[in-house]
């Protein structure tokens, strides 16, 4: 396998998958409603969610409501609950994004896709389908990735933004911060491989990773450069890896791979 990639890049990572994809996926239908009905709805609620996502989630006003409001509810729970919570202020900042992006990312998309296309979960690429046989390729995609991490780790531009938590105060709060960021990738990896391609593959069959890519690379926008024009890149190859092999679990692995490796990178140089 490895060989083929090396000898036939292109052809073994996209045109080969997208034929597999359009003889096998294409249908008039899509769940319990047509395709095209299937394509309208998801197009439609992923733009709303990627809306809410900038203009609430992403809010500072909105972040400091929910800390707070978590702070105030356990003083009123218990006082030392709150007094336990409270000087993790900064951490409730960064984890209400989380919770925000969960929402968008996964749990409103999920309920949609189940009650108004009648997919399933399991429809949706949630399933680690042959998740260990393909893991070797999956490392070998992670590798030219951690190595160009590594190599801009040093750059002002890429410390400036990394680590995305740079406010912990010891490994309590950091470990939870890293298993918070964890599971926002689970749902941004849902939402655009899962979601998003399931919805409209019917319709659109393999083309629907070229739709996928474009708001994926815009999430990116105000991150560095490189990182910003490896999202296109990286969403085409993830896009069509869930699709050929119905499965998000891989672009999970990788995302939380990266993500960790880039916190990882800015503070043990920031250590020095």
């Amino acid at each position: 396998m490895l060989l083929q990639v090396l000898r036939h890049p292109f052809t073994y990572l996209f045109i080969d998958p997208w034929a597999r994809i359009d003889a096998r996926d294409r249908s008039p239908r899509a769940g319990k409603v047509s395709a095209r009905t299937a394509t309208v709805v998801t197009s439609l609620t992923a733009a709303l969610m990627l809306v809410l996502l900038r203009f609430v989630v992403m809010d500072q006003t909105f972040q400091a409501q929910v800390a707070q409001g978590t702070i105030d509810t356990a003083y009123a729970i218990s006082e030392p609950l709150g007094a336990l919570i409270d000087p993790y202020h900064r951490l409730l900042l960064s984890l209400s994004w989380v919770a925000g992006s969960v929402t968008c990312y996964f749990i409103i998309p999920a309920l949609v896709a189940r009650f108004w296309l009648g997919l399933s979960l399991a429809d949706c690429y949630l399933t680690p389908n042959d998740y260990w046989k393909h893991l070797p390729f999956y490392a070998l995609l992670f590798l030219p990735v951690g190595l160009a991490v590594l190599a801009v780790a040093h750059t002002p531009n890429f410390q400036a933004h990394y680590p995305f938590y740079d406010h912990a105060t010891g490994w309590p709060d950091r470990i939870a911060w890293e298993l918070g960021y964890a599971l926002q990738f689970f749902g941004l990896e849902f939402f655009f491989r899962g979601f998003m391609l399931r919805g409209v593959v019917a319709e659109m069959g393999s083309m629907g990773v070229m739709v996928m890519m474009i708001p994926y690379a815009m999430i990116h926008f105000g991150k560095p450069l490189p990182e910003c024009l490896g999202s296109i890149l990286s969403g085409l190859v993830l896009g069509t890896l869930a699709m050929n092999t119905k499965s998000i679990w891989g672009g999970v692995t990788i995302h939380v791979a990266v993500a960790w490796l880039m916190d990882g990178a800015a503070l043990w140089l920031k250590a020095q």
